[in-house]
Parts: structure tokens; sequence; C-alpha cells
């Protein structure tokens, strides 16, 4: 009798949570750096009045009132959470090394010098940590999926400060934040036919990293991609550029008018750092190409590990590999593109039969016809040929490939960040695909102060007891427009918002 009243507890309980509602919130790409401000504009995007801590604390508020007693609430930060290649400040006494050109740039991606940067970040967004801290303690869960501008999570240092911090404020506010509720992910963050939610950088191949699972070099550097180094090298020292945006993608022309509007008649300098970050990310790509293939990684044991945390069979877990890119550090020929080094030869090689042709006893036709119509053409038909890939080319094939990991696991919803563009669509009925877009601030057309709408995004996911998912992706405008846009709340078919705005995060 009494194994059949125990029979009938587990089966109440079993019944009890079923009934509970179990609630996702995911957000990705906020981009939470330290704070600058400069009078003539430079690094607009780390202005103070930018900062969007309240909203976030508004809308977590919001997803915890919004749910019945006993739903299972889980909040997602899915990676590009804290940016850390934005931060180019360095301490004033530091306790270790730092070279003039760290102290130009930014600190080197080491453990210590990291987890200086943190702090640093969480000093300026206090009230973030508050909200964290107060979600956690009243028994939430946190999940932490990296990006790639947040790798430095890999770094046990890095994860030990931002859970010391969290603890830290918890205590301020007289409550507690346990540990385990804070739960860190290198990869993706999966819910047996539920939710899978992934960065999305392993797509890029400018930011995809070799070895996702173990991106830590044996000299305690990271491998970082491409596009980090870039950012670190390039982006972060050209302030009149958005690094959120795609208003850094220009031709030779606009690059040109660009200078004559913010450099030529500033201090600052566009050619000479542009030159010397190109060959510093190329000598950091050499260094950690030569250091990747020094160290020794069982990718099939990284795989089976991870595999096993995840309750997945490992052959999916190595199809899920398979869809990644391979960085572009490892293809040439695209490097030799993306610093216009062909064209540079090119142009040089042009200049040399011109010079050659000149001197020749050949017809004057010949002289001229050849450098004034025969050199255009051969560029054109040569980039018509070589033109290939783009920093665009990954978040079109997002769709597609978020359908094959829907249909590989099984899942109601399968959600991206990582190119900054909110998207909702579906992918068969009851499946749909999410790009939770970003909060980093996104200028107007024209404006270094007014923000675009559309952005600042939120996906909210429902599952209830029939094991149903209701989704919805919500665009919250800046605070300064006082109104929120229409969000969708149809079921998870429905058609999701899509922003008019086309950011672009290549970095």
């Amino acid at each position: 009798m009494e194994s059949v009243h125990m029979y009938v507890h587990w089966l109440s309980a079993w019944i009890t949570l079923c009934a509970m509602g179990r609630r996702y919130l995911v957000l990705s790409d906020l981009h939470l750096c330290d704070v600058e401000e400069h009078r003539d504009g430079w690094k607009a995007y780390k202005r103070p009045q930018h900062l969007f801590d309240a909203e976030l604390d508004a809308l977590i508020s919001r997803f915890v009132d919004q749910g019945d007693e006993g739903d299972t609430l889980t909040l997602v930060l899915n990676g590009d959470i804290v940016d850390f290649d934005l931060v180019t400040a360095t301490p004033d006494a530091p306790p270790w090394p730092v070279s003039r050109g760290e102290r130009k740039r930014g600190l080197a991606c080491t453990e210590a010098k990291s987890a200086w940067k943190l702090r640093r970040v969480l000093a300026a967004h206090e009230r973030f940590l508050d909200t964290l801290a107060r979600f956690i303690a009243a028994g939430h869960q946190v999940v932490y999926v990296a990006g790639n501008h947040d790798q430095e999570l890999s770094f046990p240092a890095v994860r030990e400060e931002l859970l010391s911090s969290l603890a830290e404020r918890a205590e301020a506010l007289g409550l507690t934040a346990h540990r385990d509720a804070l739960r860190f992910e290198r990869w993706f963050y999966f819910v047996p036919g539920e939710i899978y939610v992934e960065h999305g950088q392993q797509y890029d191949y400018y930011t995809s990293f070799r070895h996702v699972l173990d991106p830590l070099l044996d000299d305690g550097t990271l491998a970082l991609p491409m596009g980090n180094l870039s950012s670190r090298y390039l982006m972060s020292n050209i302030g009149f550029f958005n690094p959120h945006a795609s208003d850094y993608i220009l031709n030779i022309y606009r690059y040109m008018s660009h200078w004559l509007r913010y450099y030529a008649f500033s201090r600052r300098g566009l050619a000479m750092v542009w030159f010397t970050g190109s060959l510093l990310v190329m000598a950091e790509m050499l260094r950690i190409k030569r250091k990747t293939r020094e160290k020794s990684v069982d990718e099939g044991a990284l795989l089976s590990a991870y595999a096993e945390r995840q309750g997945l069979p490992l052959a999916k877990v190595e199809a899920l590999d398979q869809l990644k890119r391979i960085p572009v550090m490892y293809r040439n020929f695209r490097v030799l593109r993306e610093f216009w080094i062909d064209r540079l030869l090119m142009a040089l090689a042009m200049i040399g039969a011109t010079i050659t042709l000149a001197v020749l006893e050949v017809p004057l036709w010949l002289k001229l016809g050849v450098p004034l119509a025969g050199f255009p053409l051969l560029y054109f038909l040569y980039e018509e040929v070589v033109h290939g890939e783009t920093i665009y080319s990954a978040e079109a094939n997002y769709p597609e490939l978020a359908g094959q990991i829907a249909a590989l696991l099984g899942v109601k919803v399968v959600t991206f960040g990582h190119s900054h563009e909110p998207l909702m669509m579906p992918l068969g009925r009851g499946v749909s695909y999410v790009n939770t877009g970003t909060w980093a601030p996104i200028f107007a057309t024209g404006s270094r102060d007014e923000l675009a709408a559309g952005y600042r995004n939120a996906l909210f996911v429902t599952i209830d007891e029939r094991g149903e998912a209701t989704a919805r992706l919500e665009s919250l405008l800046p605070v300064s427009a006082h109104r929120r846009l229409t969000d969708t709340t149809d079921p998870i078919r429905a058609k999701g918002q899509r922003s008019s705005q086309h950011p672009r995060s290549a970095i």
C-alpha cells in the first residue's frame, strides 16, 4: 500500500510540474562596455545617454510579472552581452606590465587583464547587475551563452569576477544570489523539444572560432578571429565609425568623403590608424594560426563532453559542428581581399605596365588605350569573378541553418543573435526562427545622437502545459521617443517584426 501511495505522490508531482508554464526571455548583443564622453562626437556609441540599464530592468521585471505563479522562468543572455573588444582603457597603476601598444589600443587578451576589463564594464552598469541579482534571488535561472565579443568568459577568473560582482550586489540589496543559478555555455543552450539558443558567430567566417569549446592558446591568450582583431586594432580606434552598424563599410569615394568630413580639419587621424591597425591584425592572425597549430586539441573529446552536458547524442553535436564556417584567417586569398592587398598589387602592376608601355616603341593608341580602357575593364572583370562572400552572407544563411537545426533537434524555436538584424519567421508548422537583433546604439541616418527605431529587441517564448510554444519578438524604441513599437503577440506561426534598418556587426 505504501508503494501505491508513493506512486500516486510522484504522479501528482509530475502532473503539477507539467501544468506549470516554462517561459524564456532571450536577449543578445547588448554590447555593454565602459562609458566615454568626447565633445567632438568621437565614440558617440559610448556616451552615457545611450545607457539602457533602466530599460533592461523594466523589461525583465515585466517578464517576471507577466507569468503565472509556479512558472519556470529562464533569462538567456545570448552572446555579446559584454563587449571586451571596445574597452581600450588601462588602469592607472596596473599590477602587471602594460605595453605602449596596449595603452594605445587596449589591454591584451589575457586572463587577469580581461578580468580587469570586466570590472570596468560592470562598474558602469551596476543597475544591470542589480537586475540580474534580483532575478536570481527570486529563484529564477540565468543562462549566459558566449558570443564572439565575450569569449573572455572562457577564462575562469572572468567568470568568477561576474559571479562575485553579482553576489556583492545581491548582498548590498539584502538578497542572496545563488551561484549555481547562473549557467555559462560556451556554444549553445538547448532544451529538448522547446528551444535552441546560439549566438551565431560560428556561421560567420569573420568571427567563427576554430575550437569554440576550447579557444584558449597555450600562451594564456584567446585565439581571437579576424573580426575581433579588427574590432580591437581598427574599429576601437576609429571613433567616428559605429562598430555596431554598417557605416564603416564604404567604397573608396565615400571613405574620402568621410575623411574630409571628420578628419581633415581635426587632430584625429584615419589613414595611419587604418594602415598600422591592419598590419597589427595581420601579424596577430599569423601568431594565432601558428599557436593554434602548435596546440594539441582533442576535438572529438570536447564534442563528446559537450554532448553529454547537453544530453544529446554525440552524432547530433557533431552534425551541429559541421555547420560552422572555417575562420577567414585560414583562407589566405580572402585575407588579401579584406585588406585590399590584391587590389594594391593590381594597381602596382598596372602602374608598372603603363610605365613600360610609355617607354616602349609601340603605337600611341596602344600606350593610351590599354591604361585608359583595358585596365579598368580588367579590374571590373576581376571584381566580378572574385567578389565572393561578404559579411552579409552569414545573416542571409541563418534561416536555412536554423531550419536544419530545428529538424535535427526537434525544437520549436531556434534563435540567434550576432547579425544585429531583428527577424522572426516561420520554418514550418509550429517552428520558428528568431534573430534577437541588438541593444547597442544604432543611430538614425545622419545623426550622432538620435537612435534609430526598431532595435533593443527581446524574444519571449512560452511553453504551455501541452508543450505548445508561443513566441513574440518585441522591438523597443529609444527612451527619447517615449513610445514603443507594436510587438507581435500571435503564436509562433505568426510573422514577427522586422526593422527597416540594416545594421551589421561584422566584427
